[in-house]
């Protein structure tokens, strides 16, 4: 009997703590929330990333003369040179990411992006959405690359408890100077420190692995940034090193169909050409007053080997392999801005030295890399309101009437061999013509022309030199809307190498070293802190440089002798932004 009514009590505290937990299932748990983020477990904190930035873009004369048939950059839907600035589209670029957090030192970050122009045939996500197939009208085939969605940023951060270090490994956004010159989402392993009002920063960036070039060993290139600031609020000091070494350029590969190696891609040179060189830059940025400025004065330094593999393999026959180069440039960014309450008042200037001989071992034009690369001088405060601009550091105008074909006659005494390695294609653009002619997205320097002026190697160092002056002003005359406007003026610091590569053409004329004027602005209405609208539009105005190189291209190849183009149209650009980020 006892036994029987032990088994009779267990059975009833067992069922009384099956319904206390079914109770207590069913009733709610408090959310726990740390800004954006949410409280998924014991310390562990999510924030769901969502971003829809949906586009309308239409672009007229992009290369300054309505007689050139207008063509896109690339047939696939997901270039972002034709998305930009060759194409009446709508394109849109779709993010989907979260981000987490334990405790106080550790956080993880993963974003996915899809990118791509968009119609009612593209939606389907037919089979043939990226290549349609066939040839266009200018005889291109379709390209059967298509990066789909893909990881865009991905890191983890840690912080040593107990000490004033802070370690970062993945891709994540980041600049290194105050100008941002330097920066992009490139995998690198970093480390920060923090000791009271200074700051240190030490990392190794992967730019370019052999991998992809199916090989091993040396042929990558691989940067490291060093940085040091002291904060003097509301001033900020800096001194950055960066020293790039790159060997990707003069990979250990072979190309049968040229010496160039444009099957794999822009950044390649010639075989066996080596780049170690150095980027100093010291920079002050502060207010006094209503002005807020940035001042930062760059040096680059080092040296740079030519190819060593003759033709037909890596440079053409004559200049004599493994020629060694000296390099030496500077540059200066300052930025100043006016809070007037309802009115900003802007103006900048970007300066860059310029390579003025072809003929030398001596590399005196300034870029911030040794090969063709963004910036993340448009992601900070003090120029991102010229995002928009061609004319500064968005997607640069195509080249001048499209020009593209390799220079006719003999070289001048003393001149590269006129080759299509020559300064006559490789700085103006191929025969399909191209978007970016002068300079890289996000990057205002001139470091496309005259890459590949000297002596068997091709080179960001040997440029024409920069000059860039924006002016405008932002106006706030309601909460939650901007209108502002500007005007960028572009050129050229010293144009021998353009004149000597087509010296011939020119038959002693000069080149001219305005490249073009622009004027442009844009209204955004920010509705809530998740959704704004942006109207943005610009014209481009030619100036004498474009007009110049304009005339040095057949504007009607099928009638006899050389019709000139005149370059001199305005190109026009518009874009309506819609954009949501949660």
């Amino acid at each position: 009997m006892r036994k029987r009514l032990a088994q009779i009590a267990l059975m009833g505290v067992l069922g009384l703590g099956v319904a206390s937990l079914a109770t207590a299932q069913q009733e709610p748990q408090p959310v726990v929330r740390l800004g954006n983020f949410i409280e998924v477990g014991n310390d562990v904190f999510m924030h769901i990333i969502g971003t829809a930035d949906i586009r309308y873009v239409t672009i007229e004369n992009a290369d300054f003369d309505k007689r050139v048939r207008d063509r896109a950059h690339a047939r696939t839907p997901s270039s972002t040179p034709t998305q930009d600035i060759e194409s009446d589209s709508s394109w849109a670029e779709l993010r989907l990411g979260a981000e987490f957090r334990y405790q106080k030192n550790l956080t993880a970050y993963i974003l996915f992006e899809h990118q791509q122009i968009f119609d009612g045939n593209l939606i389907d996500d037919r089979s043939n959405s990226t290549n349609p197939g066939g040839t266009d009208v200018f005889g291109r085939a379709a390209t059967t690359e298509n990066p789909g969605f893909h990881i865009e940023r991905y890191w983890i951060d840690y912080k040593f408890a107990g000490t004033p270090l802070r370690m970062r490994v993945g891709a994540d956004q980041w600049n290194v100077d105050q100008a941002a010159l330097v920066g992009d989402d490139d995998p690198r392993f970093a480390l920060f420190g923090e000791f009271g009002n200074f700051d240190l920063m030490a990392a190794a960036v992967i730019q370019y692995e052999s991998q992809r070039l199916g090989l091993e060993n040396d042929n990558d290139t691989i940067y490291y940034t060093f940085s040091g600031g002291y904060n003097l609020k509301p001033h900020r000091f800096q001194f950055d090193v960066v020293y790039f070494r790159d060997r990707f350029q003069g990979a250990d590969t072979f190309s049968p169909v040229t010496s160039t190696r444009t099957d794999f891609g822009s950044s390649m040179g010639f075989q066996g050409q080596k780049t170690d060189s150095v980027m100093l830059s010291g920079s002050w940025s502060g207010r006094m007053g209503p002005v807020r400025a940035l001042v930062q004065g760059n040096i680059v330094t080092g040296t740079a080997r030519g190819g060593t593999a003759g033709a037909p393999v890596g440079i053409p026959g004559g200049p004599v392999p493994g020629r060694d180069y000296s390099i030496f440039a500077g540059a200066v960014v300052a930025y100043a801005e006016a809070d007037l309450g309802i009115v900003r008042p802007f103006a900048g200037l970007i300066y860059g030295t310029a390579d003025g001989d072809p003929t030398d071992k001596k590399l005196h034009g300034f870029a911030p890399a040794s090969w063709r690369d963004v910036t993340q001088i448009t992601g900070t405060s003090w120029f991102s309101h010229l995002e928009k601009s061609s004319a500064f550091a968005a997607r640069d105008y195509a080249c001048p009437a499209r020009i593209g074909a390799t220079p006719v006659g003999p070289a001048p005494a003393g001149a590269p061999p006129r080759t299509a390695q020559n300064i006559g294609t490789a700085a103006l653009g191929s025969a399909a013509g191209g978007a970016e002619c002068n300079h890289s997205e996000a990057n205002p320097f001139n470091q496309r022309l005259g890459a590949s002026s000297h002596l068997g190697i091709v080179s960001t160092y040997s440029n024409p030199g920069t000059l860039v002056i924006p002016a405008g002003v932002k106006v706030f005359p309601l909460k939650g809307h901007e209108i502002t406007g500007w005007y960028v003026y572009r050129r050229m610091m010293d144009t021998t190498l353009l004149e000597v590569a087509f010296a011939p053409e020119l038959a002693g004329r000069t080149i001219g070293k305005t490249l073009y004027h622009e004027v442009g602005g844009y209204w955004m209405w920010t509705l809530n802190p998740y959704f704004d609208i942006r109207l943005t539009g610009s014209i481009g105005i030619p100036g004498g440089a474009t007009k110049d190189i304009a005339r040095l291209a057949d504007c009607n190849a099928t009638a006899g002798g050389v019709q000139s183009c005149d370059g001199d149209d305005l190109a026009l650009k518009g874009e309506v932004r819609f954009r949501a980020r949660f």
